[in-house]
C-alpha cells in the first residue's frame, strides 16, 4: 500500500458518507443530518494510470488494485473525516477526534454542498466562503497544536544548540511531516533562525506554509450532478463531481449493468430505464466539467504531491515476478527518487544490499542514483541475507 492517505474533510452533510461509499466500496452511514458518521472511516480509493501491460499485448494480474482495458488502478488509503463545523479546532462538535484524523493525511479534499437549506444553488462566491471557513479550521487547529506547549518547548531549546531545521521536525512531528518536507519549506520562505523568538505571525506562517504547500487543500464541489452552469464554478478553481453518480456507478459496475468502472456504456442486462440513467451519467462527464473521483485522486497524486508510478518485477524480459504474475505490483513513487530508493520500497533488505537496476524496457543497465521515471519497469539485483 502507499504512503499516501487522502483525508475528505467538509462540513455535515456534504456528501462525504455516499462518496466515501462509492471510492472504497464500503458502505458507510448515509443520512440526511449531521454527524451521521460518528467514527473516522478508513478505507481504500484508487488512482489510475495507463497500464504497461498494453506494450506486452498480455493482460497484468495485480497483487492490489485492479487493471481494466489498459487502465492500472492503484490503491490509495482514504480517510473520511466527517463533520467538521465552525470551532471544531477548539473541540466543539466532534472536532477533536476528527481534526486529529487529519494528522497523517498526505493531502486533503475539502468536499463541499452546493445547495443551501432552502435547496437554492449557492454562487461561486458563497462556496469560495464556505471553503475558506472550512480550511481556516483546519489551519486554526495545525497552529494551535503547533503552539502548544510553546514555552515548555523553547526552554529545552534552549539548552541545547540545533539547528532551525531540527526544531521544527521536533515541533511538527504530531503531524508527521518528514525531514525533505521540512527543508522543502526553509528553501523556499525565510524564518527566524531562533525558533525560541518566533511571533504568532511566524507560527502562523509557518503553519499556512505547511497547509499548502506540503499538505495540499483541493476544493472539490459535490453534487455537480444537479448544477447546470458548471462552468462558471470550474472558472473559479472548483473541482465537481457527483457522489450519487459514484456509488450508482459502483453498484452498476457491481450488478453488472456496465462495461466497467471507468468505461459506464450500459451492457444488455441493463433495462430500459437503467440503461436511460447510464447513458444520463455517461453524457455529463463527457461535458469536460464533471470529474470522476479517480481522475481527482490521480491529479491529486500527480498534479499537487508530485508522485509517479514504477513497476518493480523480477524478470526484466517478461515484466515478471517469480511466479510469473505480469507487473503484479505498482509503486508510487516521488518525483526525483531513485533506484535504491526503489529497492529500500520493495524491502529494507533489498535496499540495503543493492547491487544495480535493469530498466525492464531498453535492458540498460542502471546505477543506485538512477533518476526514476514515470510508468519505468525497473528489476533490482540485490545481496540478499
Amino acid at each position: 500500500m502507499s504512503a499516501i492517505k487522502i483525508g475528505i474533510a467538509g462540513k455535515p452533510n456534504a456528501g462525504k458518507s455516499t462518496l466515501f461509499s462509492a471510492i472504497t466500496g464500503t458502505m458507510v452511514a448515509i443520512g440526511n443530518y449531521a454527524f451521521t458518521t460518528t467514527q473516522p472511516n478508513d478505507g481504500i480509493g484508487f488512482m489510475d494510470t495507463v497500464c504497461p501491460d498494453t506494450e506486452l499485448g498480455k493482460p497484468c494480474n495485480p497483487r492490489r488494485g485492479r487493471c481494466e482495458n489498459g487502465t492500472r488502478f492503484i490503491p490509495v488509503e482514504m480517510v473520511d473525516v466527517p463533520g467538521l463545523i465552525e470551532g471544531s479546532s477548539e473541540g466543539r462538535g466532534m472536532g477533536n477526534m476528527f481534526m486529529d484524523a487529519l494528522r497523517d493525511t498526505t493531502a486533503i479534499i475539502n468536499l463541499l454542498d452546493p445547495i443551501n437549506e432552502e435547496k437554492q444553488i449557492l454562487s461561486p462566491e458563497e462556496l469560495i466562503h464556505d471553503a475558506e471557513s472550512t480550511e481556516n479550521e483546519i489551519m486554526r487547529w495545525f497552529t494551535s497544536r503547533f503552539s502548544s506547549d510553546w514555552e515548555k518547548f523553547t526552554r529545552k531549546l534552549l539548552q541545547s544548540h540545533i539547528t532551525l531545521e531540527e526544531a521544527l521536525l521536533q515541533k511538527a512531528a504530531f503531524f508527521n511531516l518528514k525531514q525533505k518536507d521540512i527543508r522543502e519549506i526553509l528553501q523556499k520562505h525565510h524564518f527566524t533562525e531562533d525558533i525560541t523568538k518566533w511571533n504568532e505571525d511566524e507560527k502562523r506562517e509557518f503553519s499556512s506554509t505547511v497547509m499548502s504547500e506540503i499538505r495540499p487543500i483541493v476544493r472539490v464541489l459535490n453534487k455537480g450532478d444537479l448544477i447546470e452552469n458548471r462552468k462558471q464554478y470550474v472558472d473559479k478553481g472548483f473541482v465537481i463531481i457527483s457522489s450519487d453518480y459514484e456509488l450508482s456507478i459502483e453498484r452498476a459496475f457491481n450488478g453488472g449493468l456496465i462495461e466497467g468502472i471507468k468505461d459506464i456504456r450500459p451492457r444488455e442486462k441493463a433495462n430500459q430505464k437503467q440503461r436511460e440513467a447510464i447513458q444520463k451519467m455517461d453524457m455529463d462527464y463527457r461535458s469536460g466539467t464533471l470529474s470522476r473521483i479517480f481522475d481527482v485522486l490521480t491529479d491529486i497524486i500527480r498534479t499537487d504531491l508530485k508522485k509517479i508510478v514504477v513497476y518493480p518485477v523480477y524478470d526484466e524480459t517478461k515484466w515478471c515476478d517469480k511466479d510469473g504474475n505480469i507487473l503484479p505490483d505498482a509503486i508510487i513513487m516521488s518525483q526525483g527518487q531513485t533506484a535504491e530508493d526503489l529497492a529500500y520500497e520493495v524491502h529494507t533488505d533489498i535496499g540495503e544490499g543493492f547491487i544495480r537496476a535493469i530498466n525492464g524496457r531498453t535492458k540498460m543497465i542502471l546505477g543506485r542514483n538512477y533518476e526514476l521515471k514515470d510508468s519505468d519497469v525497473i528489476r533490482i539485483i540485490a545481496r540478499t541475507k
